[in-house]
């Protein structure tokens, strides 16, 4: 089995990590959203420059040099986890998941936030597994669909 590999994303990473979520937003995504709200990440600049002003935050999850995963942390939030739709239910975004956690700990955070879609069950399921509790629901304009916002205490950093 080929090993996984975590690590900050690059400058270099880009074009890959706009191709990695090209590839699971309609996958993902495409059963909660309207296609019309989906089309300016498929097909418009939004996707890109999403990346561009994310990617020096992004830790990456590589297996055999290719990248199949991405997270990332702003502020006190999980800014975003996405795995690729092969590469899911395999432990990679509860890896991801952990990294990013001890990330926000370790800048001070007790608590973060995160958002998920309020139709995605399986992505609610999978935080609500990890310990994260509904914190509300609230629109998101610019998606046009519900979101719940969650939030968790984190494990203090010992070190």
């Amino acid at each position: 089995m080929a090993e996984l590999k975590f690590r900050n994303a690059a400058i270099e990473d880009v074009p890959d990590l706009i191709k990695l979520l090209k590839e699971t937003i309609v996958e993902v995504y495409g059963q909660i959203l309207p296609r019309d709200r989906l089309m300016p990440w498929i097909e418009g600049d939004r996707l890109r420059s999403d990346v561009n002003l994310l990617w020096q935050k992004m830790i990456v999850a590589e297996k055999e040099e290719e990248i199949v995963a991405v997270a990332a942390a702003l502020d006190d939030k999980v800014a975003l986890l996405w795995v690729h739709p092969d590469h899911q239910r395999n432990g990679i975004g509860g890896a991801l998941l952990d990294i990013v956690e001890a990330e926000l700990a370790k800048s001070g955070h007790e608590t973060a936030k995160l958002e998920c879609f309020s139709d995605n069950d399986r992505a609610l399921g999978f935080y609500r597994a990890r310990g994260w509790n509904v914190l509300c629901q609230e629109m998101d304009e610019y998606a046009g669909a519900m979101k719940m916002v969650m939030t968790k205490t984190l494990k203090k950093d010992v070190s």
